[in-house]
């Protein structure tokens, strides 16, 4: 039987530019842009640090939108489900 995306396990985000909170709310996926590819970042993810060039980064929301965004040069992590982008800019 196929899993419903209300069934998806979620994680919380938060992103925050020098300018203030830009995102926050429950995700499914993050596409994140590291400095070697791109990092995917779902649910349950082990305790992780990456620092980003900047570029697209895609957020698949708990609905299973996806939200297309850029993202200048920061930080990402994870941990225990809860994870924080600090980013240098940040346009959707």
């Amino acid at each position: 039987m196929p899993t419903s995306i209300s069934m998806t396990p979620c994680y919380h985000l938060t992103v925050i530019t020098p300018q203030g909170l830009r995102y926050e709310g429950d995700v499914i996926h993050t596409l994140v842009p590291a400095e070697r590819g791109f990092v995917g970042v779902l649910a349950n993810h082990a305790a992780f640090v990456t620092s980003s060039i900047g570029g697209k980064t895609e957020i698949t929301v708990k609905d299973g939108q996806v939200r297309k965004c850029k993202a200048g040069p920061g930080f990402f992590e994870i941990l225990d489900n809860r994870a924080v982008f600090l980013t240098q800019s940040w346009s959707e």
